[in-house]
């Protein structure tokens, strides 16, 4: 698999296997599947409490995030959630279970998603903060994932 992570991608595989995520956060959340050129395909919304079951591959990744502010979630305390293989019993598939929760961010990024969702970015620059705070907002990275390198950006720490 894949180690770098503009390289995070779907591989061909013919190994089945069987995974429900369930969604312990607060949060509506959009899961997406990684496709085979590294692109973010949107799979599902999965409500708050709620359970989505699918057949895989161990080599396909999966990503999830806020449906309605696009902050990323943790599948299974990752950012990028690769199955694995998983013993089965008999000849019915067997889900696995791994669960959608919301990570812990630094306290900076938390305090910057907080406030892009109140001042748009053309009024930033009106604000009575630190200018390395105006520049921070303006300037670092969205951890939404509309697109797979806006995706990557936490993992980079």
């Amino acid at each position: 698999m894949a180690t770098d992570k503009k390289d995070i991608k779907s591989l061909k595989s013919e190994e089945t296997v069987y995974v429900s995520f369930q969604n312990r956060s607060p949060r509506n959340v959009t899961l997406y599947w990684h496709d085979y050129a590294g692109k973010l395909v949107r799979y599902a919304v999965i409500k708050s409490g709620g359970i989505y079951s699918i057949d895989t591959f161990v080599t396909h990744p999966w990503s999830v995030s806020d449906s309605k502010t696009g902050d990323r979630l943790f599948v299974d305390n990752q950012f990028v959630f690769f199955p694995k293989v998983q013993p089965q019993d008999g000849d019915e598939p067997r889900y696995d279970r791994f669960f959608i929760d919301l990570p812990v961010y630094p306290l900076l990024i938390r305090c910057l998603q907080e406030i892009r969702k109140k001042i748009p970015k053309n009024e930033m620059d009106r604000l009575h903060i630190p200018d390395n705070l105006k520049h921070a907002l303006k300037y670092v990275p969205d951890l939404k994932c509309s697109t797979y390198e806006r995706f990557a950006i936490i993992n980079q720490s």
